[in-house]
């Protein structure tokens, strides 16, 4: 589902947060892999916002109503090389680098809001 505000051009390096974008989507597709059960209760969604919070700030959430993480692995999950994935299917570095393009990059921020069996949401905060 997209929820796509009116935003500003704004300088950014664009193949860099595409780069986020594509870590961030494809760990919530990961996270949705369980309910593709026909018989979950509710359809594996991944909602898109944008908007401006302040006249100086471009928000953009990424979140999904999967598995959702516990606090121990919130805690860690822009840590290089953590991951939760079996051997072979992560490597513990988009999170981490996801942070440093953000953080490091464009000055902005990097925000996890998780509940187990509820979903995730990623909240990059990018000021204008």
């Amino acid at each position: 589902m997209k929820n796509y505000g009116q935003l500003p051009k704004f300088r950014c390096y664009p193949g860099e947060l595409n780069q986020v974008f594509l870590n961030i989507i494809g760990n919530a597709i990961d996270a949705l892999e369980p309910m593709r059960n026909p018989n979950s209760n509710s359809p594996p969604q991944i909602t898109i916002t944008t908007e401006i919070e302040t006249e100086n700030q471009v928000i953009i959430r990424i979140a999904d109503n999967g598995i959702g993480m516990s606090e121990v692995v919130q805690k860690r999950i822009f840590d290089p090389f953590y991951t939760t994935k079996p051997v072979g299917k992560g490597t513990g570095l988009g999170l981490a680098i996801s942070y440093q393009i953000i953080v490091e990059r464009h000055g902005g921020k990097l925000e996890c809001i998780s509940t187990l069996a509820k979903g995730s949401e990623f909240v990059i905060s990018i000021p204008l």
